[in-house]
């Protein structure tokens, strides 16, 4: 089977689809074979950049410049790919990465179920609003441990981080999703593109008295893994490394 893999062509940004207008066109008249630098800000201090094959100087959120690189015909194909699926190069946006690893925190739920009596009306063969009573089951999940209605089912959530790489099959380009980490650079040089949103929630569930709730902290759990948060390098020690 034929298989290659591409990664770090060059630094490569998000492109994200949002419900947003684009504006006017550059007067680019560079040959089609390139990309531009587009720059995103995120926030004061964070910008993603990236390198986008279209000609609009605002485009959901992007900046458009001059800076360019050329590109070939199967970079074009990868550039497609980048695009239509939103991707960007982590490492030269590991700011960005490390800080929304840093922002992903654990938190609780814990699930109510209760039974209530409603009152609905039927019609009688007069036509005469005839009211009846059923019972309605409720459950679901919140946040808050106080409620009433709790049962004592906990349940522990942990965000998981992910990436992906471009790889060439039988001369067909497509995408594969890395396995679920608890930091992505156990992932990077393998899995080195990455979407806004890169991340995906796993939880774990247990069962308490519901009068304890009230005093439970996700301190008081050891079931996951964290990032490396004290170390903002993007090489994590030999151990965390896949």
């Amino acid at each position: 089977m034929n298989k290659r893999f591409y990664k770090n062509l060059i630094p490569i940004a998000i492109t994200i689809t949002l419900l947003s207008s684009c504006s006017e066109k550059s007067k680019c008249e560079l040959p089609p074979s390139h990309v531009h630098k587009d720059t995103k800000e995120i926030t004061d201090e964070i910008t993603i950049q990236t390198y986008k094959d279209q000609e609009f100087l605002n485009s959901y959120g992007y900046h458009w410049n001059e800076e360019h690189i050329e590109i070939n015909k199967v970079d074009e194909e990868v550039y497609k790919i980048i695009g239509n699926k939103g991707l960007f190069e982590g490492c030269t946006n590991w700011e960005y990465l490390f800080n929304t690893m840093a922002s992903k925190k654990d938190y609780l739920k814990f699930f109510y179920e209760y039974d209530v009596i409603e009152t609905y009306y039927e019609k009688d063969s007069d036509g005469n609003s005839i009211p009846r009573t059923r019972k309605v089951h409720y459950d679901g999940w919140t946040t808050n441990p106080y409620d009433p209605n709790n049962t004592g089912r906990t349940r522990l959530y942990h965000h998981k981080f992910y990436g992906y790489r471009i790889i060439c099959e039988n001369g067909k380009f497509k995408l594969e999703q890395s396995e679920l980490v608890d930091d992505v650079r156990e992932v990077i040089n393998s899995y080195p593109y990455f979407t806004e949103d890169f991340d995906s929630e796993v939880y774990e569930t247990f069962r308490f008295s519901r009068f304890e709730l009230g005093s439970l902290s996700v301190e008081d759990f050891d079931v996951f893994e964290h990032p490396d948060l004290n170390n903002p390098n993007l090489e994590l020690g030999p151990t965390r490394i896949k």
